[in-house]
């Protein structure tokens, strides 16, 4: 009788939206990538154990995290081939900074590195006699966690709130624990940081140097304001992760780990993305529709095989073809990516002409891979104060709500520095309707719309929700939305169930006012 078994791990989501920097977010890409190769690697042993899908393991970047295997992949084997392989990871990186950033009192962070070597991620495992039971195994065995609580020690980092600052002395033994550091300590914490933040800063020149005193650093970073920070930020605080995140995309780290070399993918410093006042960015994540019930249908295991291997095709040539111009892909591990769009600091602002142009191309950009899939997309278009780990919560939001509004679809949110946000949720067929606008003189003026919208809500014309004894009434926002959104005798019949699958009253009223705000947020030219 066969067997089959999935193994998976996490967080992932989590792992990679706990990032403050665009370097973050590649770091993070990277690591899992190498972990899910790892595991890969340690379950293909022919002919008694046999990587199913995904394809193409020998290509590291892209791998997805979920494994089947043909064959009984032991649960500590799976263990032992994740621990080994972060152990690794954690080693390189803990050395390479004993190394080059001395310190005036030796290290005390050992153990603290050693706990996350085991405590870091969960491993799932589930057996079934054909792909989709082991699949279905693997789902129900996630409800139960496996996950263990400890007690870190430390202050936190302004980032979770829990994982404590990496620095020599953590883990150190202290007569006060919990207290807040002495003025020496925080002395020596923040050397620690310049002197690290000055080594990565051109690495391959200053490891080895002599260590500089704050006075030195001081003057240096003085001197040199646009050569600083290029890894680490001067007053930036990491936990152990945060620090690994960012280790790994330096090439001589990247290198030894086997691991692929950001410098292959241009620009390594990261200097190029501008957030400036008026330099808004767009990022966008997605995620295929109903996989999970096409892989059921799939009952060889070389369909599996072929599936993911197109997928995967599909996520390397995304990522390697899109224009650096725009900006740039994070990852693409088949039907899950995530990227952003933006401009360099000497270039002008994104339009959000462009990021338009950019979404209504998409469509047939994910059609190339030939796979009865659709997708869901989660848009964020966000102004330039907005934390990257509040955008990358807003794109899973985003993204969720495409899911749940009927799969198929994009969400488009844009979101002020204030938090607030609007958004829009439409199926791809759809999006069209922003090139049908035709304002009352015959041009493309949103305001016009925009200005007699929120007139006859003010007057209660239109209601978002019902007042009393007045109830909803669609009538006059569909008179509205037809007398601006004009089509023509060619072009396909809108309809309201095919576009909501809700087509109540308030649902339409809701969704023609979501059109109106993003609308005019993003096709307007004033």
């Amino acid at each position: 009788m066969s067997i089959y078994t999935a193994i998976s791990f996490a967080p992932v989501q989590g792992f990679i939206e706990k990032s403050r920097k665009l370097r973050d977010l590649f770091g993070a890409s990277l690591l899992l990538s190498h972990l899910s190769q790892k595991l890969a690697f340690a379950a293909n042993q022919p002919p008694e154990l046999e990587v199913i899908s995904p394809a193409l393991i020998g290509e590291q970047e892209g791998m997805p995290n979920r494994i089947l295997v043909k064959g009984l992949f032991e649960r500590n084997d799976v263990e032992r081939a994740l621990i080994r392989a972060w152990d690794e990871i954690l080693q390189t990186c803990r050395v390479w900074i004993e190394t080059n950033v001395p310190s005036d009192d030796r290290y005390h962070w050992d153990a603290e590195w050693q706990r996350w070597k085991q405590y870091t991620w969960e491993i799932f495992w589930g057996l079934g006699k054909n792909p989709s039971e082991a699949m279905k195994d693997l789902e129900q065995r996630k409800l139960k966690r496996d996950w263990i609580g400890i007690n870190w020690t430390g202050e936190s980092s302004s980032l979770t709130g829990t994982d404590a600052i990496a620095w020599p002395n953590l883990g150190k033994e202290t007569s006060n624990p919990g207290c807040a550091l002495t003025e020496d300590e925080k002395e020596a914490l923040e050397l620690f940081y310049r002197r690290l933040s000055w080594v990565l800063d051109d690495p391959d020149i200053r490891m080895g140097k002599p260590a500089l005193s704050m006075s030195e650093l001081k003057a240096y970073e003085a001197s040199n304001p646009d050569d600083i920070g290029k890894y680490i930020a001067i007053n930036e605080r990491l936990s152990i992760p945060e620090l690994v995140k960012r280790l790994v995309t330096y090439d001589a780290i990247a290198e030894k780990l086997v691991m692929p070399k950001l410098q292959q993918l241009g620009d390594p410093t990261f200097k190029d993305i501008c957030r400036d006042s008026g330099h808004w960015t767009g990022w966008f994540m997605g995620d295929g529709d109903k996989v999970g019930n096409h892989l059921k249908t799939l009952t060889e295991d070389k369909q599996l095989n072929e599936f993911s291997k197109e997928l995967r095709n599909w996520g390397k040539t995304f990522k390697k073809e899109f224009p650096e111009e725009k900006g740039r892909v994070i990852y693409a591990g088949g039907d899950d990516f995530l990227g952003v769009l933006y401009t360099d600091r000497d270039s002008p602002p994104m339009s959000t002409q462009t990021a338009i142009d950019w979404l209504k191309a998409f469509p047939n950009q994910w059609k190339q891979h030939q796979q009865p899939i659709n997708v869901s997309v989660g848009f964020v278009w966000a102004a330039n104060r907005v934390p990257q780990r509040d955008v990358l919560q807003h794109c899973r939001e985003a993204e969720t709500q495409s899911k749940t509004s009927g799969r198929d679809r994009f969400t488009i949110r844009v979101v002020f520095n204030s938090g607030q946000f609007v958004q829009w949720t439409c199926p791809w067929k759809w999006l069209k309707i922003v090139d049908h606008y035709q304002d009352r003189d015959g041009g493309t003026n949103w305001n016009h719309l925009y200005n007699d919208w929120a007139y006859l809500k003010a007057r209660h014309a239109i209601r978002l929700k019902d007042l009393g004894s007045y109830e909803m009434d669609d009538a006059l926002a569909i008179s509205i939305f037809n007398y601006y959104f004009r089509f023509d005798q060619g072009d396909a019949k809108f309809n309201w169930k095919e576009v909501l699958e809700d087509d109540s009253t308030s649902a339409i009223v809701r969704w023609i006012d979501e059109l109106i705000q993003v609308g005019w947020q993003l096709c307007s030219s004033t």
